[in-house]
């Protein structure tokens, strides 16, 4: 087997960097699985990386939690998922602080999304914009939610509290795989 170089090393991590962002201890993982075993160089070479600012757990942290939470994740699951790529506890806690992002409001949207038919029955008239929709030719108790484009509902007047328990208990699991902690959901009603 051949002798691997730094430069090799360096080749090949600025080649994973490239695609993504990833933690150290996943470029790592990678470049040993990639290069073999010789964990000295394969160290000192991600660490080169990090001190040039190539590689950074805190630049990961901030793209990690916006691209998840894109996808209407919770921070619960979002911070699982950054531990098992061993971003500091530190770290996390600073990127959530500075992405700004409002969870519970995250939550109502989340939900209203997947359960908008079964949230159709908590529909208030009210929580319609008067202007997107005519509220006239509505009647209260007849609302097509399918139809109904959903940017022209205020989530905030839907009232949640209406819905019997087994809808809610549906709307709790799901919530919860999604990574969202009890607050969030229990925020919801």
């Amino acid at each position: 087997m051949t002798e691997i170089k730094p430069s090799d090393v360096r080749r090949a991590a600025m080649d994973l960097l490239a695609r993504r962002e990833h933690s150290r201890y996943e470029l790592l993982l990678k470049l040993t699985r990639r290069l073999g075993d010789n964990p000295e160089l394969i160290d000192q070479e991600v660490g080169k990386l990090t001190d040039e600012g190539l590689q950074s757990d805190r630049r990961l942290a901030e793209a990690f939690i916006r691209a998840r939470t894109n996808r209407g994740q919770g921070p619960v699951k979002i911070k699982m998922e950054l531990r098992a790529k061993q971003v500091g506890d530190e770290l996390i806690s600073i990127a959530f602080e500075e992405c700004g992002i409002d969870f519970a409001a995250l939550a109502r949207s989340v939900a209203f999304k997947k359960f908008g038919v079964e949230l159709g029955k908590a529909l208030d008239t009210k929580a319609l914009d008067t202007k997107a929709v005519d509220t006239e030719a509505l009647d209260a108790k007849a609302v097509d939610i399918e139809a109904l484009d959903t940017k022209a509902v205020d989530i905030d007047a839907v009232d949640m509290k209406v819905l019997d328990m087994k809808v809610r208990a549906r709307i709790s699991r799901f919530m919860q795989q999604r990574g969202f902690s009890y607050d969030h959901i229990s925020g919801l009603y």
